[in-house]
């Protein structure tokens, strides 16, 4: 019919009388044949997977095997499906949990950063402070008991490093502000994080320069790494407890790395020329720290700090130092100005002694 029909449109050509009716009649069988040859094809290629499928057909083991894990994978579908459909926990909801601290949220959030950001360092799953150093462990009477005091200096070196913590000092309560306005929770929590920055500096310095020494000249340290090491720890804990409350800036952090890169410059250079030059400055820095402490507390005691005064400990600080489980705001500040006191203590010490002269602190002592 086609073979037909295509003579007839090739007649119909020629003969010049090539019109559309002509046209439709000789194509009406060519169509016709398409679509019988299509059908055919369909059939043709339905039977070839039915008898392929037939000679592969598995066996009742692979069935049971392909079962059980569209079986298991419909399980983890609907688990994830679950997960996603429970509401996200925000940080400040995390924090109205018995489990956690809870600040006044509207102050220590401002100037926080992503929400990712705060929960990583606010949340508080348990397991920050778990693996620290030995360190102190204050009764109510030692943190009762702390004074301020001051060794005066006598040689040219402590001379020196006091002058230099004195200077410092003077010029950070200029321009932070610290001397101006009135001093709340947001101006002591800045400080407090900002001076623990540079406080976990020399216990770490001075271990490594010490460690290295150990190692280059073949002889042993005589204890006093161990106790650097469990000063810069003690240091960086005061930080992270600091941060359980406020997140900083973008600016402040960037005046952190700034500070930390000039201190570790300058520390590291002046351990290698005089340990006991700057084991007698951090002796002057702590000196300075129990200052701000004490004057941290009297802040509490004459109601400066309203929102510290109600204020329960945070988890960290309960851990790390074993506090009560009602211990208040005002309990931790009692225990980082012990651990300052006794800083103080341990490096106007070693500043006074030879340096191969075995270390008088035991572990945590």
């Amino acid at each position: 019919m086609a073979v037909r029909g295509a003579l007839r449109l090739h007649a119909s050509a020629v003969g010049g009388v090539l019109s559309r009716q002509n046209i439709k009649a000789a194509a009406v069988p060519v169509n016709t044949c398409l679509v019988q040859l299509r059908q055919s094809n369909g059939v043709l290629v339905q039977r070839m997977y039915l008898s392929a499928a037939a000679q592969t057909k598995p066996s009742p083991a692979v069935t049971e095997k392909v079962e059980e894990v569209a079986t298991t994978t419909t399980k983890q579908n609907i688990e994830v499906q679950a997960k996603d459909s429970k509401p996200k926990t925000s940080p400040l909801s995390i924090l109205r949990k018995d489990d956690y601290h809870r600040p006044d949220l509207a102050h220590f959030r401002a100037g926080a950063g992503k929400t990712d950001d705060v929960e990583k360092h606010v949340k508080d799953d348990g397991t920050v402070g778990l693996y620290t150093m030995p360190h102190p462990i204050w009764t109510q009477e030692e943190v009762n008991s702390v004074k301020i005091n001051h060794t005066p200096p006598q040689t040219f070196v402590d001379k020196l490093a006091y002058r230099s913590v004195r200077f410092m000092r003077w010029n950070f309560d200029l321009f932070s502000g610290f001397k101006f306005g009135k001093r709340t929770e947001r101006k002591w929590l800045q400080r407090i994080i900002f001076l623990e920055t540079v406080a976990g500096v020399p216990g770490m310095v001075a271990a490594m320069t010490r460690h290295l020494h150990s190692l280059r000249r073949l002889r042993r340290d005589y204890g006093w790494i161990h106790t650097l090491l469990e000063e810069a720890e003690n240091e960086r804990m005061h930080l992270m407890t600091a941060l359980q409350l406020r997140q900083p800036s973008v600016a402040f952090r960037l005046w952190v790395l700034f500070a930390q890169g000039t201190f570790v410059t300058l520390f590291s250079a002046a351990y290698l020329v005089s340990p006991k030059f700057c084991h007698r400055f951090v002796g002057y820095l702590e000196e300075e720290a129990v200052k701000t402490y004490t004057k941290c507390l009297e802040d509490f005691d004459s109601g400066r700090l309203p929102l510290w005064n109600e204020m329960e400990a945070p988890p960290l600080a309960k851990r790390y130092w074993n506090l009560g489980p009602d211990a208040m705001m005002r309990d931790v500040i009692l225990a980082i100005r012990a651990d300052e006191a006794h800083h103080r203590l341990v490096n106007h010490t070693l500043s006074e002694m030879d340096q191969d002269a075995p270390n008088p602190f035991q572990p945590g002592k």
